[in-house]
């Protein structure tokens, strides 16, 4: 019975149906063999799949459509997280801590999560040193959901390895160019992210997060961490209260016509301008300039503005604006050099809000740039290439969302960025919150 086991883990099933379904492209195809390959061998098949895995993820950009492309993926990961055979378990952590191609490691964490009889936090805590960013993002996001604090230690010694310029600029090779691209930034922001996470305090470096657990260990609880509520101070540069915290980031602004609607002031205003009395403007021109500070457009461009004029000059960034088209401000990613934040706020003083909202345009601009790790996109309303009458929602905005959400999750499930989403006063809250929880990020509502 030994024997025939250590020979079931030695024999890898080959097919040369598969081998040229995915040279042709194919995509049903090449699911239809991995169905055929796992229903036939089973956790024998787990090698072959994930070498398929791995020759799709290495197709160029272009030369699979991405959507059929997360199609194999996801597929894969399905069939094989519903094999019952326990042998499956020893496949999945021989494959991630010997495949010499990252998508196939990050193939075998992403299974390992789906398998109930699998310690994926142990598995995550084995793969955060690994050698490719894109498999210590991934290892570092179950680590911060773990709630466990014995991920922290870890996750901080990964944080410090990503700071190092050797480490974060080495390029790794194994799946398509544009993964590659400022990938280390990505893995930094993931360790981070992780131990915010746990911590519930956003620091911006390694050492800032050893100091802070060393002095607070005995009152670190990870299940009561809650990163919804707002923080009464953010450290570093903030936008409506979110502390940003990306590397190469790009701000997405809805100017379309509803963003010249006002929003009624917070009482604690309202009672502070009643409390002032003698000199000066009176209650009701108070109120009047209030009221005008108010307009959407004009906090839009407030926020942002106070946000760039914060920026490091160890950031790269860019702001595009969009209403019935689209507006870059930069067709590439800058570093935040004075020079560079003086004409942005140039460009965000010009804002003016008009027409409709063409959210998925931009959206879909902003991740066209292979080098970006973080997006944050604010917006007041249902992305619409046809506009809508009062207050009903656009026609076709259900059918945009969905394409929106369907289209992120297939752009982004190897590349990892964080996509943060800032709502006004009538914003599809729903749709915003679902495409930032799945793209790494968080929803914030604006009132």
């Amino acid at each position: 019975m030994i024997l025939i086991f250590i020979l079931s883990l030695l024999y890898t099933p080959c097919d040369g149906s598969l081998d040229q379904a995915i040279r042709d492209r194919d995509t049903t195809s090449t699911i239809s063999r991995i169905r055929a390959l796992v229903e036939e061998h089973g956790a024998a098949a787990f090698s072959t799949v994930a070498d398929a895995v791995a020759d799709v993820e290495s197709v160029a950009d272009g030369q699979w459509y991405v959507i059929d492309r997360h199609r194999v993926f996801i597929t894969s990961v399905k069939v094989l997280s519903a094999v019952k055979d326990k042998n499956l378990d020893k496949e999945i952590a021989r494959v991630l801590k010997n495949h010499n191609r990252w998508p196939a490691r990050v193939f075998a964490l992403e299974v390992s999560l789906q398998r109930s009889s699998i310690d994926s936090v142990q598995m995550a805590l084995s793969a955060i040193d690994d050698v490719a960013p894109q498999v210590v993002a991934v290892a570092s996001r179950i680590l911060g959901w773990s709630q466990n604090r014995l991920a922290l230690e870890p996750l901080i010694s990964a944080m410090s390895r990503w700071e190092l310029a050797s480490t974060r600029d080495k390029v790794v090779r194994g799946g398509r160019e544009e993964l590659q691209k400022r990938s280390g930034d990505r893995a930094w922001l993931a360790c981070r992210d992780a131990l915010e996470r746990l911590t519930g305090i956003s620091l911006h470096a390694a050492d800032q997060y050893k100091n802070w657990i060393s002095a607070h260990r005995d009152q670190i609880d990870p299940s009561k961490v809650d990163l919804t509520k707002p923080k009464e101070r953010v450290t570093g540069t903030g936008l409506f209260g979110l502390d940003i915290t990306g590397r190469n980031i790009v701000f997405v602004i809805d100017i379309s016509g509803s963003m010249l609607a006002t929003d009624p002031p917070s009482e604690e205003e309202m009672q502070r301008i009643r409390r002032t009395t003698g000199i000066g403007d009176s209650i009701e021109e108070k109120i009047q300039q209030l009221m005008e500070g108010r307009r959407r457009i004009k906090r839009a461009r407030t926020e942002l503005r106070r946000a760039i004029e914060s920026l490091g000059e160890d950031k790269n960034f860019s702001i595009i604006s969009f209403s019935s088209s689209v507006q870059p401000w930069s067709d590439v990613l800058v570093p935040a050099t004075s020079e560079n934040r003086k004409s942005a706020i140039q460009f965000i003083e010009r804002f003016q809000a008009h027409g409709i909202t063409v959210t998925d345009e931009a959206l879909f601009e902003a991740l066209s740039d292979a080098t970006v790790d973080t997006i944050y996109l604010i917006t007041d309303g249902a992305p619409t290439h046809i506009g809508s009458e009062g207050d009903q929602m656009p026609p076709d905005a259900a059918s945009l969302m969905k394409r929106i959400l369907d289209d992120t999750r297939a752009i982004n499930h190897l590349r990892g960025i964080r996509i943060f989403t800032l709502g006004f006063i009538g914003a599809e809250e729903e749709f915003l919150e679902t495409l930032a929880k799945e793209n790494h990020g968080r929803y914030v509502r604006i009132r």
